[in-house]
């Protein structure tokens, strides 16, 4: 089969309202083989015992209906303008990533979008997204096509837009013939990430042990946490919110454009009575949101730690 121009796709992504795109091919590199086996090896996923499972899907892009030749990988922005001032009346923290609409379903409808106009223009072609969804070694294939370096956090870090933005993947077994612009890691001498982290989640640099992560032990972690989780009720922002590249992008207000993404109304009511949610009310809340992760009992968990702390 022979190649095709990266121009439509990447023209089309940026229509469809996405902030990143790039495309590389479906081929992990040795090196990060070598360290996603290694750091299985090590046990360092906490209590997400699933992740070990179907790594010849993760490496090998196997099992998947389809061989794919190309991935385009694809990023939109979800730090809102308004986080600040909504969440600075509270002493409980939230990840910004959970406050508004659930972000599968969003990258989700505009994944489904960009692949009916790509299946139109290519009706032979097999097309397969994924938004979490599929066990794929995402920031390192974001990396690969050129939407930034892997930093000292882990995170996938834009020397323009920083670390907060979601990350969806479409393969295809088209060949899309794309030049490959490697970012260079500008972590440097950087340590603020690693030195911010209060738990030494992250101990060494461009390591992570998930299991001492505040936002493994408030969301995956279905055990009641005895350690703190320093006031975060759901994900933790820590190793992100210190980071001078996402200081630089807020300086220059590279906040969501999308109104999904913006702070939920559940924010305008008081501390106490987001702490005292009754469980109907979390549940409805929970259900359109990047919370349908955890149970109510775990909501509560989250909340006695930080009521203890």
């Amino acid at each position: 089969m022979n190649e095709i121009s990266s121009d439509f796709f990447l023209i089309e992504a940026e229509k469809i309202g996405f902030d990143l795109y790039g495309i590389t091919e479906a081929v992990i590199p040795p090196d990060d083989r070598k360290n996603i086996e290694s750091w299985v090896d090590q046990k360092l996923f906490g209590v997400m015992n699933w992740y070990p499972d179907r790594q010849e899907i993760r490496l090998d892009f196997k099992n998947l209906g389809f061989t794919p030749k190309s991935i385009l990988v694809l990023g939109v922005l979800y730090n809102p303008f308004n986080y600040k001032s909504y969440m600075e009346k509270f002493n409980f923290k939230f990840s910004k990533y959970a406050i508004g609409e659930d972000y599968h379903k969003v990258l989700r409808r505009m994944g489904k979008k960009l692949i009916q106009i790509f299946q139109d223009k290519h009706p032979q072609a097999k097309f397969r997204q994924g938004v979490d969804s599929l066990p794929l070694p995402e920031k390192i294939l974001g990396r690969e096509s050129g939407l930034g370096w892997i930093g000292k956090n882990t995170c996938l870090i834009h020397p323009q837009k920083g670390s907060f933005f979601f990350l969806s993947v479409i393969l295809t077994d088209l060949e899309i013939h794309h030049t490959k612009e490697i970012t260079p890691d500008r972590c440097g001498t950087c340590n603020e990430c690693i030195d911010a982290c209060p738990t030494g989640a992250i101990f060494e640099p461009y390591k992570i042990n998930a299991g001492l992560c505040i936002s493994h032990n408030t969301i995956e972690n279905k055990e009641p946490i005895k350690s703190s989780n320093y006031h975060w009720l759901y994900g933790c922002d820590i190793c992100q919110d210190v980071c001078p590249w996402n200081e630089k992008a807020i300086r220059k207000e590279m906040f969501t454009g999308k109104e999904e993404f913006s702070v939920s109304k559940i924010f305008e009511k008081s501390e106490e009575e987001i702490l005292n949610l009754p469980e109907f009310e979390f549940n409805e809340w929970k259900k359109n949101t990047a919370l349908n992760r955890i149970s109510y009992e775990k909501f509560q968990d989250n909340v006695n730690n930080y009521r203890n702390e």
